[in-house]
Parts: C-alpha cells; structure tokens; sequence
C-alpha cells in the first residue's frame, strides 16, 4: 500500500479522534457545567433579571426529600393570601436555581395560585451529579406532583417553565394528566434545536446530530429521544401557550418555531427583541398582560 495511503487514513484518524473529543467536551459543558451556588445566582438575578430582595421576605414552605434516583432535592411552597386549591408549579432553567422563578411569583399569586417552584437536578440545593436537560427532572417534578397531591388531595396543577424547565414542563405535561395548562417561554425543541445556537445550517447539523447523540448515550447515559420537548409537544392536547423572543441567542427563535409546528393551535406571543429569559424584565407590563389573559382563558376551558 503507497505510504500516502497511510497517511491519509492516519490523517482520517486523528481528525475523528478530535471531533470525537470536541463533542464530549460539549456535551461536558452542558450536563455538568460548574454549579452556581445560590449566591451567585442571587447576585446574577438581583444584576441581570431585576431581582427585588423584598422577594425573600415572602414566606415559603421547605421541602425536602429524595429523589427516586438517590439524590436529595428541594422545593419552595407558596400559599396563597386567598383559599384556592390551584397550584402552578414554575421551572427554572440550566444551571440556575428556584430564585431565578421568583420574578414570576406574585404574578401567579395575584392571579389566585398557591406556587411550588422545586430545583432541579444539580441545581440549588437539590443533588445530583448531571443536568440531564429534562430526562430525569421530569420524573422529579412528577412525584412532586404526587407529593402535593397527597397533602392537598383537591388540589389542580397547571405549570410555567422558563428554558430548560421548559422544555421540562412541556415533557411533565405530556406525561402527566393532571396538569390542565401549560405555559412554556423561551423552551427549546430539541438538542438540534439547542445545537441551532451554535451551527447556524440545519444540513450540517443533521449531519453531526448522531455523533452527538451516540457519544451522550455512551458518556452521560442520556437519550436524545429522552429531552424530545417538540415530541412531548406533539401529545399534549390541554391549553399552551408558547412564548419566545426572535432575538433569543441562548435558545434561538427557530426552537419556538419547531414548537409551533407542532402545536399550531397554541397560543402565541413572540417579542422581538428580548435576550433570553428576558422579556418580563423588559416588558413587564405586557408580558404580565398576556400571561393573565392566558391564565383566564385556560382556566375557563378547564373550570379550574
């Protein structure tokens, strides 16, 4: 065989050593990323999301307990001023923490509903060694369901996630019947739709998509089919309203677009020019506006 055969093969070889390398340390930087600690969440929310202090003053239940996958998780319980059997549970996104959720609370509490906000996997005070982008959190936020069910056995959910928490939210809700709407804001569709943020074409992602997806499997023993939230989408037939920014660089607009195509009957707000998660800190009153007119809606189709 001619040496520059060799070569080639040689070269071929060490080039899919290093992409193969590339792809772990990506997938590394999003499963287990260096946690924030809550202080450094606070900081970054007081900073960044317009976090007001007065918020820590408003008293929460604690809950503790463990999780059907041996780590320790944690969750915040607001009651509501007024008797109500409405529970809205609220998911925060990657690497960050129930805090960063609070910028929504007295919004569901002013609209009558008693609010859990847990930390995920990893996450706050909850355990864990990897984020698994909704895999094992959504199992979590189903048996905190089922806790909360079983001390408030009247009780009716319905569920907020941001990001992360969702793409989380929309799996939760295929999942679980007691949930009775949705409202997911900013989620992503799926790990092309979160590889979209750093390969602009959709040909050459498809393309790198399997190596990604066989070197998850093998590493972090997660799924792709597992944190499918446009899949989840797809089975959900309770009231959903999606929410995202086109100028979202974190969880880019072509997520919501994707969401959109599988849900076509959601209703849809799209801002144009909010950073990620951002939209309540830039428009307030608006964002507040049509999340009530949602929450009404919704709740007159389900009786809630």
């Amino acid at each position: 065989m001619p040496w520059w055969i060799y070569l080639i093969i040689s070269v071929i070889f060490v080039v899919a050593i290093a992409w193969r390398a590339v792809v772990y340390f990506v997938l590394k930087s999003l499963y287990k990323p260096k946690k924030r600690d809550y202080e450094t969440i606070l900081a970054y929310e007081i900073a960044e999301k317009g976090f007001q202090k007065r918020w820590l003053d408003i008293p929460y239940r604690e809950m503790r307990r463990v999780s059907r996958y041996g780590y320790e998780v944690f969750g915040r319980y607001y009651e509501c001023e007024q008797n109500t059997n409405k529970i809205m549970l609220c998911l925060h996104g990657h690497n960050s923490c129930s805090l960063s959720q609070m910028k929504y609370l007295e919004m569901f509490l002013e609209l009558g509903y008693n609010v859990f906000m847990p930390d995920h996997k990893r996450s706050g005070f909850s355990g864990g060694d990897i984020i698994t982008f909704g895999a094992t959190e959504k199992h979590d936020v189903i048996d905190w369901i089922n806790v909360l069910q079983s001390e408030y056995p009247t009780a009716r959910f319905a569920i907020f996630g941001e990001s992360m928490g969702a793409a989380t939210s929309m799996m939760v809700t295929s999942m679980d019947k007691r949930i009775e709407y949705l409202i997911e804001y900013c989620g992503y569709a799926d790990f092309e739709g979160l590889l979209s943020k750093y390969v602009g074409n959709a040909t050459i992602r498809k393309l790198i998509l399997p190596t990604f997806e066989s070197m998850s499997r093998l590493f972090f023993k997660i799924d792709f089919d597992e944190i499918n939230a446009g899949k989840a989408m797809r089975k959900i037939n309770k009231p959903t309203m999606i929410i995202h920014s086109k100028a979202d660089q974190t969880v880019v607009y072509y997520n919501a677009q994707k969401l959109m195509s599988e849900r076509p009957n959601a209703t849809v707000k799209i801002f144009e020019d909010c950073a990620h998660a951002r939209s309540m800190v830039k428009y307030p009153d608006e964002f507040k506006k049509v999340i009530t007119e949602f929450v009404k809606n919704a709740e007159e189709k389900v009786k809630m």
